[in-house]
């Protein structure tokens, strides 16, 4: 399933295929919100959507896209080598 990140700004639409990035873009996206925020739970935690800035909103939706895709890939790759029972000799 493909995941694409619509954002409508002042710059202009864009859109975000999270299925279309590289595994080391993915990485080094994550690495740049951690350089900034720390940890997604630490930046999830501190988030008030009362008070928060439609910028944040946008990171904290984008940083969850990008974990999530690594996730899912991780868990197609694994399910690939995932073999059957073995049977007895």
């Amino acid at each position: 399933m493909s995941r694409i990140l619509a954002i409508r700004g002042p710059e202009g639409d864009r859109e975000v295929d999270y299925s279309a990035l590289s595994l080391k873009e993915l990485r080094k996206r994550i690495k740049s919100y951690e350089k900034k925020y720390g940890s997604f739970a630490r930046f999830f935690k501190s988030y008030d959507c009362e008070s928060g800035s439609p910028e944040e909103y946008v990171t904290l939706v984008d940083w969850e896209c990008l974990l999530n895709e690594i996730k899912g890939r991780k868990g197609a790759s694994l399910s690939l080598v995932k073999g059957g029972k073995r049977r007895p000799r």
